[in-house]
């Protein structure tokens, strides 16, 4: 099978929830093949895109893993900035079901009414194992369990808590893993059951020397691990090393913003 087609991921945004000088939020441009997608749209993303050389225009589909800002808040500011230069082609954005409408009623009070658009928007809500096309790549959520840890105390108010996704990126000849936030290392086990060319993995919430063992021995090429808590991204250099060690042969990667890795 060839493995000649462009495909590779541009790090918009690899930090974490914090403020930081030197990371931007969470915001991954995809490209497989002919398919250029975003998963998360962390700020400032626009920016971000535009520094990466990519009109947004040319995006096809966003993808929001879940609703935390510094996963979902460059999104008003991408659609606004659509609207502006214009856009013409649809866009899909594709989120928790829980949050299509507040984010429909935040643009409504920032006067981005249901009419406002020159191109078509539609947003439709993620599913477990519900496959999304973006031309010839296929998306598919799968379930993280990163905002049960809020059950014990807002679950009775909102039951809808379990409403966090990873996701599954594949065209014929490849097949990419992006974790968004993840619960545990339960979460990862969907992901990297198959093969992969290339997993993208936070590490803020979880503990880097159990992720490194849990990944050992997995069928990956590369990882990147992104999404590093301050403390971590301090230490980058010797997480990076320790991963490195513990997981050889596959090749380890802790990407600054702007960073592009090919797959």
């Amino acid at each position: 099978m060839s493995r000649t087609a462009a495909h590779s991921v541009v790090c918009l945004g690899v930090g974490d929830g914090r403020p930081s000088l030197d990371r931007g939020h969470a915001a991954f441009l995809y490209r497989l093949g002919g398919a250029r997608l975003l998963v998360d749209c962390g700020e400032p993303a626009t920016r971000a895109l535009l520094q990466a050389g990519v009109p947004a225009d040319d995006l096809n589909h966003v993808f929001i893993s879940h609703q935390h800002f510094d996963h979902l808040g460059g999104l008003f500011t991408l659609l606004q900035g659509l609207w502006l230069a214009p856009r013409r082609h649809p866009l899909s954005v594709h989120l928790p079901a829980v949050g299509i409408r507040p984010v429909r009623e935040l643009m409504r009070t920032a006067c981005l009414f249901d009419d406002w658009t020159p191109f078509p928007l539609a947003f439709r809500p993620l599913r477990v194992g519900q496959k999304v096309a973006v031309k010839e790549a296929v998306v598919t959520p799968h379930a993280s369990s990163h905002l049960q840890v809020l059950q014990p105390i807002h679950g009775p108010r909102n039951p809808r808590l379990n409403q966090a996704f990873s996701f599954i990126l594949e065209t014929k000849d490849r097949r990419v893993a992006h974790s968004a936030d993840l619960g545990g290392l339960a979460d990862l086990e969907g992901l990297t059951r198959e093969p992969l060319d290339l997993l993208v993995c936070e590490l803020s919430h979880l503990e880097p020397a159990e992720v490194f063992a849990h990944l050992a021995g997995k069928p990956i090429r590369q990882v990147a691990f992104v999404h590093l808590s301050s403390a971590q991204w301090r230490r980058r250099a010797q997480i990076e090393a320790r991963a490195a060690r513990a997981l050889r042969p596959i090749q380890v990667h802790v990407p600054s913003d702007g960073a592009r890795l090919d797959f």
